[in-house]
């Protein structure tokens, strides 16, 4: 028989998800209400717009330990500055410690090494940077500063 204590655990988790779907529910019920009232008041000003053709936005979670750009920035510089190529982890160490953020924080440093992954790729794409391939391990990729 499962422990009382990991049932109630379980039991207060689903409740709290539970409430959460509710809300939000109800959040898209409400927009859905504002987009209409938009959508009769773009028809009032213009009834021979098409409402199809608006895209929507997208919608990104900010950085809050990188400004805009800043960490394709530190990523570029890190590599700059080594004499030999770097580890993806190595890069992503070396930025923690340039904007001086807790090593120590597991879920810090996994949210680092994705924004680092995500600038490396970017400074790749725009072909500032380049990929040296896996290393004998095989999952560790090696970059540095395109010639």
């Amino acid at each position: 028989m499962a422990e009382s204590h990991v049932v109630s655990g379980l039991v207060a988790k689903r409740s709290e998800l539970a409430g959460l779907i509710e809300h939000y529910q109800a959040e898209v019920r409400r927009m859905g209400c504002d987009i209409s009232h938009i959508d009769a008041a773009i028809k009032l000003f213009d009834p021979e717009y098409d409402l199809r053709t608006i895209r929507s936005k997208i919608h990104r979670k900010r950085n809050v330990y990188f400004k805009q750009g800043e960490c394709a920035r530190l990523v570029l510089d890190i590599l700059r500055r080594a004499n030999t190529p770097m580890a993806t982890d190595e890069v992503a160490i070396a930025l923690m410690k340039g904007k001086g953020l807790d090593a120590n924080n597991a879920e810090l440093v996994k949210f680092t090494k994705k924004a680092a992954i995500t600038a490396l790729r970017q400074q790749a794409n725009r072909n500032l940077i380049q990929s040296l391939g896996l290393d004998e391990d095989g999952l560790t990729l090696r970059w540095k500063v395109a010639a």
